[in-house]
């Protein structure tokens, strides 16, 4: 179990080995939403949410044999991977607009790293799909992790 604080929230989660190479990250947090439009027909607007997130990770990581015959870390799931993620995010706890809680699915190439025996970073880079009744959003999905492991 691991406690990690990113750029824009706080959460936990849980990452339990499936095969060798391959884990489930189950993840609970509060994520914070920054963003701005500017349009000459809409005027300027800033817009900032806190919404809980719930999310299921597929993880295969690759690599982890080679960075252990390089005497490189490989604790705590040390490595990089490709992942494929679906969750909910639910009602903003705090909103400057409106918005409903919907589902997403996200895969991407990520890299985690132990520092000592009880921190880790991550890393993970991909595209966000939120499906809609109407019409589908795609957005990047860019990840920073610090984290603390408690378990």
């Amino acid at each position: 179990m691991k406690a990690n604080l990113s750029l824009l929230g706080v959460n936990a989660n849980y990452e339990l080995r499936l095969l060798k190479y391959s884990t489930l990250n189950l993840e609970a947090g509060v994520e914070m939403g920054l963003s701005y439009s500017n349009s000459s027909y809409f005027g300027e607007d800033w817009e900032f949410a806190a919404y809980p997130v719930f999310s299921a990770e597929f993880r295969q990581y690759y690599g982890i044999a080679r960075r252990a015959e390089k005497n490189k870390r490989i604790d705590n799931n040390a490595g990089n991977f490709f992942s494929l993620t679906g969750g909910y995010i639910g009602e903003p706890l705090t909103s400057t607009k409106y918005s409903t809680g919907s589902v997403f699915i996200t895969p991407a190439w990520g890299m985690q790293r132990s520092w000592g025996r009880r921190f880790s970073f991550e890393g993970r880079f991909g595209l966000t799909f939120f499906p809609k009744e109407y019409a589908d959003v795609v957005q990047p999905s860019i990840r920073i992790n610090f984290g603390y492991i408690i378990l």
